[in-house]
């Protein structure tokens, strides 16, 4: 089955692999989409929901946009531990 070429956004929310592979890649890409698929899948990008037979397209295109950095959202910098405010003080007093 040949299909056409369809822009990501008026694809459905789960389109089938042939039509997001003719969104991404152009039409008749589906062998090449086929191997690269499981390469981008495992950097993360959205697998095949198994109850709706389709990746969810917002999150292909939002997956994407993170690796091209248009979202304009950096990596949060994550907790290194409990805060312990004032210890510097005692510190520098201890050493002088």
């Amino acid at each position: 089955m040949t299909t056409r070429f369809a822009p990501l956004d008026k694809l459905p929310l789960f389109p089938d692999e042939e039509s997001l592979s003719a969104a991404l890649l152009g039409a008749g890409k589906i062998v090449h989409w086929r191997q690269i698929a499981p390469l981008l899948e495992a950097d993360g990008f959205p697998k095949v929901d198994a109850l709706m037979g389709g990746r969810y397209a917002p999150a292909v295109r939002r997956w994407f946009d993170d690796q091209f950095r248009l979202t304009g959202l950096q990596p949060t910098a994550s907790r290194d531990g409990p805060e312990a405010l004032g210890t510097w003080k005692k510190k520098a007093a201890r050493q002088g």
